[in-house]
This record gives C-alpha cells, sequence and structure tokens, in this order.
C-alpha cells in the first residue's frame, strides 16, 4: 500500500533491474522517475538476452567449462560470447571477481534458479494473458 507522504520515486539506472522496479512502483501507483545515464536503458546490459526470465536456463556461468569454452570461443569471430583482449582495470576487475566466485558454482546456480522462478512467477501475475 503507497504511503500517503510519499508521491514521487526516483530510480537510478536503466537496466533490467532499475526498469522493472520502475514498472513495479508504477503499477503500485507511484509517480516514478527513471535515471539512465546511457541515451536508452539497458545499453549495460547483456543486450542480446538482456531482461530474459528463464527458470530453466538459470546456471551460473562461474565454472571451469566456461573459461575453457571462452578460451576457444577467443579465436572465433562468431562466438556467442566475444571479450576484447585489450586489458583495462574494469575488466581485470570483472575477471577477478569471477574467478573468486567459482568455488560458490552450484550454491549461486540454486539462488538463481529461485530467483528465476520467483521472477517468472510474478511477471505472470502482471501479465493480463496467464
Amino acid at each position: 500500500m503507497q504511503s500517503p507522504k510519499v508521491k514521487s520515486i526516483a530510480v537510478v539506472g536503466g537496466g533490467i533491474t532499475g526498469v522493472t522496479t520502475a514498472y513495479a512502483l508504477a503499477k503500485r501507483g507511484f509517480a516514478v522517475t527513471l535515471f539512465e545515464k546511457n541515451r536508452y536503458a539497458a545499453m549495460e546490459t547483456s543486450f542480446a538476452n538482456g531482461g530474459q526470465l528463464s527458470a530453466s536456463n538459470a546456471e551460473v556461468w562461474n565454472h571451469w567449462s566456461t573459461i575453457l569454452k571462452g578460451l576457444k570461443w577467443m579465436l572465433k569471430s562468431d562466438a556467442p560470447l566475444l571479450v576484447n583482449p585489450m586489458p583495462s582495470w574494469h575488466k581485470l576487475s570483472w575477471f577477478a571477481s569471477f574467478l573468486a566466485h567459482m568455488p560458490h558454482y552450484r550454491r549461486n546456480t540454486i539462488e538463481t534458479t529461485r530467483l528465476a522462478v520467483a521472477a517468472r512467477e510474478h511477471l505472470f501475475a502482471w501479465s493480463p494473458v496467464a
């Protein structure tokens, strides 16, 4: 239930989380302003499948098999995942975080699947067609 004191809410970031949060708040009657630094929403997400809610494909990528596939893909121009090999601080810190989460692969996959199922149920609750 909306508080009578809150009339508008600002959401910072137009990725999948920001956009769906803004949408959910607007459906609840809040006046929402979405702030995004890029020209369009979702410009810094994995745009090819960004916003996809797939409870059946929620396995995380933090696994040695992904690293092996990634190394093979770097030699192909039509790879499903392309990484520019030019090093940058952002890229190195991302890879370090990726590697640090590998021991938690099973737990993270289970949690991601749980969240995907909950998101799917939530999405169906919004949908006019069941």
